[in-house]
């Protein structure tokens, strides 16, 4: 009999929308403190990120341990294929806020009374 497999819990809709949300302000935020290199285009390098993230949050996460690079990636390529400022800047930011604050607000979110 093989080894029984962990399954992770489905993405929850609910959670990428509000997560995404989220992330969409605190990344500007942040992105804004650095305006030389962002200049007008910060909100398209928010949007591009936040699109990849809530994609890769409705589709793919589900829960503490489903934190994936790939998003972070496709959010650089993205960036550099739009020919946007400051994608690597903008990409590493998106992980660093991905990694302190997803699995935590994941837990948050689940373990409140019903919403």
């Amino acid at each position: 009999m093989p080894p029984q497999k962990y399954v992770y819990p489905d993405p929850i809709p609910e959670f990428a929308e509000a997560e995404t949300q989220k992330f969409r302000t605190e990344l500007w935020n942040k992105l804004l403190t650095d305006e030389e290199t962002f200049g007008n285009d910060l909100d398209n390098v928010v949007e591009v990120c936040a699109e990849i993230l809530g994609e890769f949050l409705h589709k793919e996460y589900g829960g503490p341990g489903t934190l994936l690079v790939e998003p972070f990636t496709d959010m650089l390529l993205a960036l550099k294929e739009r020919k946007l400022p400051g994608a690597p800047l903008a990409a590493r930011a998106s992980l660093l806020w991905a990694q302190n604050y997803v699995d935590r607000d994941w837990e948050v979110w689940n373990s409140t009374p019903s919403k």
